[in-house]
């Protein structure tokens, strides 16, 4: 059987993977939407898929820090452990 201790320390680690893995696409995500917002300074035509691009890009990075604070937020609600 697991102790307390064991599962929190299973959720954290969970919690620090996921949230590095979204630190790598926010990476890929940045050089996507600077690429995208040169196309729309340059004011070429049908910007439809730069735009797309740069929604997506920010509702990765929203999801990023989301998931930054809710892992930090589990780790100083449980440090009693440390």
């Amino acid at each position: 059987m697991r102790t307390f201790k064991t599962r929190i320390m299973k959720k954290l680690k969970i919690a620090v993977n996921i949230t590095f893995a979204l630190a790598l696409i926010s990476v890929v995500a940045l050089i996507f939407q600077f690429l995208a917002l040169a196309d729309i300074a340059q004011n070429k035509e049908d910007l439809k898929l730069e735009w797309y691009i740069t929604g997506i890009s920010m509702m990765v990075l929203g999801v990023f820090v989301i998931s930054t604070i809710v892992t930090l937020g589990m780790f100083f609600r449980n440090r009693d452990w440390l």
